[in-house]
């Protein structure tokens, strides 16, 4: 029997969610029918902090004219996306069959990147447009070869330095190509009215798509593209391994050349060259289906519509993602565009994202329109259409329950984002892989303007509501007041043991986006570990790297703050439901003095009213300088109320023990070297043990994802066949007063 005044509730099943997350994702999106692009997702990035607001408000003739030098600023650096402009000839070329592709802010005139190119015919050819021979009777005009060679060179391909890093001369490079396909390699754009007409057939040569009309065809060419790489001698095979990715190749039978600009500098000038052929000549079926494939993916992945390049990052960096095709894993450069359907993504070198009904994502390539073997791709144009788009849905960070002027100062460049597809699944990432997927549980990402990023991150709603809260709520004034009402210990009485028992019915990820719809396979937090398991999993890890027995019951004990919910149920319990639950285990800082930038969701350091109070707005703030971070007071938390419980019941843990629960949670200090004015020689000494406890803990949490929960049968062998011992060793297996 627990030694508590009131008993506690029998321990039940952990759910960290009670609503599915269909019902969720209705309440917390955005406005109900809203449509989100591109604009709502990175116009943030493009605005710059407003200097008008000072630290205490004020406004000042500096301060105003620095707000109006900002105002012209973001006028100049507004939100914009970019085009394409394809050009040809004009007074401005000079070469014979020039063409250009220019690339453009939407915001301002001036080309920011370009490519130059020209082509022509060999000599004697008397029309692009000419007329194969009359075929004869059961023949096939696919198995006609007249493959002469058109001849085509680069002459410029320049993008700004401010604008490189993203690949968009890679961009431009491919959509030349494309176009010299198009012009010599292709006869798709014939008939393009007459696409209604054909149908796809499985089948042998025999079988397959015919047109209602007589066969056109223009005469296809071979293209020889040659250019040169010219780059500075310090940057050695640079360009050329960039033009080599392309698909060029270095001609070993031209001689490089070194060549000075009048700029001090000395260039090396290698010659390149890169080949485009005709499709190749299969069956007359193989070849209208790639055909018709080809179309189709040329109206879904061109960008000349209007576009932003964006990163997709994971927790490691780039994302990977595989071939339609070939299965290969590949990082790319991607561009975003925006359509009334949602948003797509199609990379600088002409790949197409696309979700599966089965929950894969790949990138289909050009060149997987030709695999003959592959019918995934004979599907409708509208439904392949359909696999391309991801519909952007906010997930608000507001609480209903605060003041609307609460709410509009948030930064959203960390607010979170889910991508929805058409499947009714949500674009992933996996965290260990670094590979995109698609899951039935959502997936949150993070939309930065400022470097056009999209960042899958851990973050969930609830972790963010509740970090919002923590900054609203813990105040000096707040954290004074909870001392004084907990740290007089009248809350009950119970055992250590008892303790570990309660907190069996609260979860170990209390922010896990777990989800109670049973119509999702898998996905019910029935099994999912309760903060009893973090508790002895972290112990047993400690054990067996060999930790001294007092780290392992302090990792055993650390988080039984939470169990003043049971003991306090008709207050701490009840504001916990409804309001905010202090006791669950959070990133914790000094309150009473200058918060550090860096801190945990700094975003919400608006919502603190120790923000404008001076007394706090210095480094040492209300207490004096190094005068150690025992004298301070930290965030009001389950494992500060657990330091001071142990030492009012008089344990007799070391010291090292006692610091490492309080402080491992103020990552400002011992991640980032925070509060320098604070602390002092002790606080130095205790330091390694603090990060070492926080590394474990780090470890075990990300173990404790996936595993199961432990029964009370394997909880009670531990404790007895070995953590009952070291409790009584260090005076903490009688009852505690709480």
């Amino acid at each position: 029997m627990a030694s508590s005044d009131a008993e506690p509730p029998p321990a039940k099943k952990v759910k960290t969610l009670e609503k599915s997350w269909k019902l969720f994702l209705t309440e917390n999106l955005g406005p109900e029918g809203k449509v989100f692009g591109l604009q709502d997702l990175f116009a943030h990035g493009f605005d710059l902090p407003d200097a008008s607001r000072t630290a205490t408000g004020v406004t000042t003739v500096a301060t105003a004219a620095a707000a109006a030098r900002l105002t012209a600023n973001r006028q100049a650096n507004k939100f914009y996306t970019l085009r394409l402009e394809h050009r040809q000839g004009g007074p401005m070329a000079q070469h014979r069959g020039e063409e250009r592709i220019l690339l453009f802010r939407s915001d301002r005139p001036g080309a920011i990147a370009k490519i130059i190119y020209s082509s022509e015919l060999p000599e004697g050819s008397e029309s692009s447009l000419k007329q194969p021979p009359p075929l004869q009777q059961g023949a096939s005009l696919h198995n006609v070869h007249v493959y002469s060679t058109a001849h085509a060179k680069i002459h410029v391909l320049d993008v700004k330095s401010q604008y490189r890093g993203r690949d968009l001369g890679g961009l431009l490079f491919t959509e030349a190509k494309r176009s010299l396909t198009s012009k010599y390699c292709s006869n798709d754009d014939d008939d393009d009215d007459n696409d209604e007409d054909v149908k796809l057939v499985g089948g042998d040569s025999t079988s397959g798509p015919v047109k209602s009309n007589v066969y056109k065809q223009k005469q296809l060419y071979d293209v020889e593209c040659k250019l040169d790489a010219e780059e500075d001698v310090t940057r050695h095979g640079k360009l050329v391994s960039f033009y080599e990715h392309l698909g060029c190749r270095v001609k070993s039978s031209k001689r490089v050349q070194y060549v000075n600009n009048n700029d001090s500098e000395t260039y090396r000038k290698i010659p390149m060259q890169i080949d485009l052929h005709p499709p190749k000549a299969n069956s007359p079926s193989k070849r209208e289906r790639a055909r018709i494939r080809r179309r189709r993916f040329s109206h879904l992945a061109s960008p000349m519509g209007s576009f932003l390049p964006v990163q997709l990052v994971g927790a490691f960096g780039k994302l990977s993602v595989r071939s339609h095709g070939s299965q290969e894993l590949m990082k790319l450069d991607w561009l975003v565009t925006e359509t009334p359907e949602g948003i797509q993504f199609c990379t600088t070198h002409g790949h197409l994202l696309l979700a599966t009904p089965s929950g894969t994502v790949s990138v289909l390539s050009p060149g997987d329109q030709d695999n003959d073997d592959d019918s995934d791709l004979d599907i409708d144009t509208n439904v392949l259409n359909k696999w391309t788009h991801f519909m952007p849905c906010h997930v608000s960070d507001d609480d209903i329950s605060e003041d609307v002027n609460d709410r509009s100062q948030s930064d959203s460049s960390r607010s979170l984002w889910v991508l929805r597809t058409c499947h009714d699944t949500f674009l992933t990432a996996d965290s260990l892989r670094q590979t995109l997927s698609c899951t039935r549980l959502p997936s949150f990402w993070q939309a930065n303007g400022a470097n056009l990023s999209l960042v899958c991150t851990s973050d969930t709603p609830p972790r963010r509501q509740h970090y919002r809260k923590c900054w609203k709520f813990q105040t000096y004034d707040y954290v004074s007041t909870m001392r004084s009402r907990f740290l007089n210990f009248s809350l009950g009485k119970a055992t250590l043991l008892e303790a570990l028992g309660w907190i069996h019915s609260f979860p170990a990820h209390p922010f896990h986006a777990w989800s109670s719809d049973e119509s999702i396979p898998d996905s019910t937090p029935d099994c999912a570990p309760s903060l009893r398991t973090l508790c002895f999993l972290m112990a047993e890890t400690a054990r067996e790297e060999g930790l001294p027995d007092w780290v392992q019951l302090v990792a055993l004990f650390h988080e039984l703050g939470e169990a003043v919910k049971v003991l306090d149920p008709s207050n701490t319990g009840e504001m916990a439901k409804s309001i905010y639950d202090w006791t669950i285990s959070s990133r914790s800082r000094v309150v009473g003095c200058r918060i550090p930038q860096r801190a945990t969701f700094s975003e919400f350091r608006h919502l603190n009213m120790d923000e404008d109070n001076s007394r706090f707005n210095s480094d040492t703030g209300a207490y004096q300088a190094n005068c150690g971070l025992e004298n301070v007071f930290l965030m009001w938390s389950g494992c500060e109320y657990m330091f001071y419980l142990l030492k009012h019941n008089n344990v007799t843990l070391p010291e090292e023990g006692l610091v490492m629960l309080r402080y491992f949670l103020l990552g400002d200090w011992h991640e980032h070297g925070e509060y320098s004015s604070l602390v002092n020689t002790d606080d130095d000494d205790m330091l390694p043990f603090v990060q070492e406890f926080e590394a474990l803990r780090r470890s075990v949490r990300l173990k404790c994802v996936d595993c199961g929960d432990l029964s009370d049968e394997q909880c009670s062998f531990l404790w007895n066949t070995h953590y009952e011992g070291i409790a009584a060793k260090y005076n903490c297996d009688h009852v505690f007063n709480w």
